[in-house]
């Protein structure tokens, strides 16, 4: 689903990160028309029973579901493929070996490791059309498996990151960087990092994105080649709202000037 979204012509896909197990809020998200999700493990408790239903709802809404890891080990990865993430998000891949080393376990053999599920929800619970052989294909040629380019070290090995096998795209974090390059958020030298690793991504033909804030970023990012975007995260615009309602509603109960 990612995957074809992503080869597709026209904009950036736009995104946001999930952080609430709420339903509620998911049919809210997807409603509102984004093109894929990426649901947070490495920084919001959500259990993988979340994860799972998460996956579901977003899947039925025709928002792609992608999720973040919490690390590089096997862990939960395999299970959030299984009940039909479109793609996972691999944190703090440093270089070439470590996105090879951590791909691997998203891919079925010979390619990787990836054990046979075809009996759980990507494989329509054994039912899929095409049989277990489809549920291999579209394992290995429609799952998104992306690595974070999150360190100083990443973005000098980016070129290695990117040929890596299984690497189907890349995603720069420029607030990690920040904190890899000991410079602060916005910066240019993590500006110029975030641009490096962009240009890299679009000469090799890997579909690349980013996080970004305000318009005058997202016409910059969008004119350096990013495939995907994403726009804050749940959490992020339940505040904002609480806070907009709030300060409405303070301002038109207050009383007028120069009224006792």
């Amino acid at each position: 689903m990612f995957q074809q979204l992503l080869k597709s012509p026209g904009p950036p896909l736009i995104g946001t990160f999930v952080k609430l197990p709420a339903l509620e809020v998911a049919e809210i998200i997807g409603a509102a028309g984004f093109d894929f999700v990426v649901i947070d493990t490495e920084h919001a408790l959500l259990s993988v029973r979340d994860v799972y239903s998460l996956v579901v709802v977003y899947s039925r809404l025709n928002v792609a579901p992608l999720v973040r890891i919490t690390d590089h080990g096997y862990g939960d990865g395999q299970r959030y493929l299984d009940a039909g993430a479109a793609g996972i998000l691999v944190p703090h891949v440093s270089n070439a070996a470590q996105a090879e080393a951590t791909m691997k376990q998203f891919l079925f053999p010979p390619a990787g490791t990836r054990g046979m599920g075809y009996a759980a929800r990507a494989g329509l619970w054994g039912s899929l059309d095409g049989g277990p052989a489809e549920y291999v294909r579209t394992g290995q040629e429609d799952v998104a498996r992306v690595a974070m380019i999150e360190e100083r070290e990443a973005v000098e090995d980016i070129d290695g990151i990117l040929a890596a096998p299984g690497v189907d795209a890349a995603f720069i974090g420029p607030g990690d960087l920040s904190l890899s390059m000991g410079v602060p958020g916005g910066s240019p030298p993590v500006h110029e990092a975030v641009t490096r690793s962009i240009e890299a991504a679009v000469r090799a033909g890997v579909p690349v994105g980013t996080v970004v804030q305000g318009e005058e970023q997202l016409r910059l990012r969008a004119a350096q080649g990013c495939r995907f975007l994403l726009v804050g995260n749940d959490t992020g615009m339940l505040s904002g709202a609480a806070r907009r309602t709030l300060a409405q509603a303070r301002e038109a109960v207050a009383e007028p000037a120069g009224v006792r």
